[in-house]
């Protein structure tokens, strides 16, 4: 009776850290918010984290998700490679902001910010289609000032695409 009670309490511990390491991923999600637009497009915390992947068939939800320690790794993850991301932007390394902005895309997790960074990247680095898709994919994450950004990138493109025209005649 006493070893089952021993046994109880301490499922009952683990399951309650358990919870409370859930929560306090959630919390850091929610303070790493920005205040856009609620639409599905827009911030996902506000549907749930998992909001968009319940689309998923069952197999991929399970090898993404296979437990909440690892979403919760793959999350930290995704916050640790999208910082290394950020500072390569910041410090004007274009190919560096790719390559850690899409291992932070390949965990499962994204944010409009680092579809930004990357769009501005590519475009640096002459890969105009590349850029094209992530400036696309920032407007769809709900960027504050994704469709004019999206707008001026066509624009440059336009005006790249008559200047290469008048070139050649």
């Amino acid at each position: 009776m006493r070893t089952r009670r021993i046994i109880t309490v301490c499922l009952t511990c683990i399951f309650a850290t358990s919870l409370s390491a859930q929560d306090a991923n959630i919390s850091q999600m929610t303070s790493e918010a920005r205040n856009v637009s609620k639409t599905p497009e827009g911030d996902r915390s506000y549907y749930g984290l998992w909001a968009k992947d319940r689309m998923m068939d069952k197999a991929r939800y399970k090898r993404r998700y296979a437990s909440p320690e690892d979403s919760i790794r793959k999350r930290n993850e995704f916050v640790e490679l999208c910082g290394i991301a950020f500072k390569a932007y910041e410090e004007k390394d274009a190919m560096k902001t790719i390559v850690y902005g899409d291992s932070a895309l390949q965990t499962g997790f994204d944010n409009a910010q680092i579809y930004f960074y990357m769009a501005v990247s590519f475009e640096k680095l002459g890969d105009f289609k590349q850029a094209g898709h992530y400036y696309k994919e920032a407007k769809a994450h709900g960027l504050p000032g994704g469709k004019e950004a999206l707008a001026a990138f066509k624009k440059r493109m336009k005006e790249k695409k008559n200047e290469s025209k008048s070139k050649s005649k």
